[in-house]
């Protein structure tokens, strides 16, 4: 992966011309019939009752989680508003209450510069109000460190200056980057709950969560520039830990797995169990991996929950959220 990527790294014409082809390919998609349109779900209680919430104290009352955002700046305005987290103005309003948006902020939509900033204001101003801030890393946020630009507009680009202005955004230079790389984590657990991108196989959850975010903030806190990696990595047939750690496989890394929607229920709900129990998780919260017709769906007696439901204009365009009710012992599935 390393050399295709570099590989296009040193082709600035093929960048621009996939960047361009990229914003007619969404724009159309945004523009076509969506079953967005007419499939509507209602309000769904997840979970309740004691037995599912037995801390008794947790430190916050509510929990927002998000699914895949994909540059749909609007998009996530419109669910934060719905959640009652911010104003008609975006500004944060809600107390005691946390918000986790698992990863994918990035490519697709050409809104990332938007969603950067938005999340980052809102994250200064939930702590006035005993709110949190959550965001963690995806496979997408990985890919554009990565210089994987196959899926970028060329309007992503330019809300930058251009790829070589983005490019030092996201780098260490820049407050973009280093939220990226500093503050956005592999894996969280958040009262009962473990958020994680794509899945937490047991392998790497006996790692410990703090130790996969060090790890991971170390390697991206201490990337070349891609000219460097070029140099010094691509041209002499070597590789970095950026495409090559095992906290970024593609395979079962907690950015990429398919484990937990693709592999047998038996064998994804034994797993689980195992990560909970080493993680002192209730329940784990993923993304990454797209639902049916916009409906967030549970695997291993709701203790799985899979929130991906195509939020972006430029997949699906349906709208949903989870609400962890943690007062009241509810886990909700919200829509509009």
């Amino acid at each position: 992966m390393a050399n295709t990527l570099l590989n296009l790294r040193k082709d600035p014409y093929t960048i621009e011309y996939l960047a361009t082809q990229n914003d007619y390919k969404y724009q159309k998609v945004i523009e076509d019939y969506k079953l967005s349109d007419v499939i509507k779900w209602k309000d769904t209680i997840v979970r309740e009752g004691s037995e599912y919430f037995t801390k008794s104290k947790y430190k916050y009352k509510r929990i927002i989680a998000i699914g895949d955002i994909h540059g749909d700046y609007e998009k996530l305005k419109n669910v934060l508003r719905h959640a009652k987290l911010i104003d008609k103005n975006n500004k944060w309003i809600a107390t005691d209450t946390a918000l986790v948006q698992v990863g994918d902020l990035t490519d697709r939509g050409a809104g990332f510069k938007k969603i950067m900033e938005l999340l980052k204001k809102l994250r200064d101003e939930a702590k006035k109000k005993k709110s949190a801030v959550f965001m963690l890393l995806g496979n997408h946020e990985l890919f554009d460190m990565q210089a994987g630009y196959f899926v970028l507009q060329k309007s992503d680009f330019d809300a930058f200056g251009g790829y070589l202005e983005r490019e030092r955004a996201l780098s260490m230079d820049d407050m973009y980057g280093q939220l990226l790389r500093k503050e956005m984590n592999v894996t969280m657990l958040i009262d009962d709950n473990l958020f994680v991108h794509a899945g937490l196989r047991y392998k790497y959850a006996k790692k410990g969560i703090d130790e996969l975010n060090k790890r991971a903030h170390d390697i991206l806190t201490n990337v070349p520039s891609f000219d460097e990696l070029l140099d010094d990595y691509y041209n002499k047939d070597k590789t970095h830990p950026l495409y090559s750690d095992y906290v970024f496989d593609m395979i079962d890394g907690p950015l990429w797995t398919d484990f937990f929607s693709s592999a047998p229920s038996d064998e994804v709900c034994e797993e689980l169990e195992k990560v909970l129990k080493v993680t002192k998780a209730k329940r784990m919260i993923v993304g990454h991996t797209i639902q049916d017709y916009g409906r967030i769906r549970t695997n291993c007696h709701k203790k799985l929950i899979f929130i991906d439901i195509a939020l972006s204009n430029c997949i699906g365009d349906y709208f949903g959220y989870l609400e962890i009710l943690n007062d009241k012992k509810q886990i909700w599935t919200r829509y509009e």
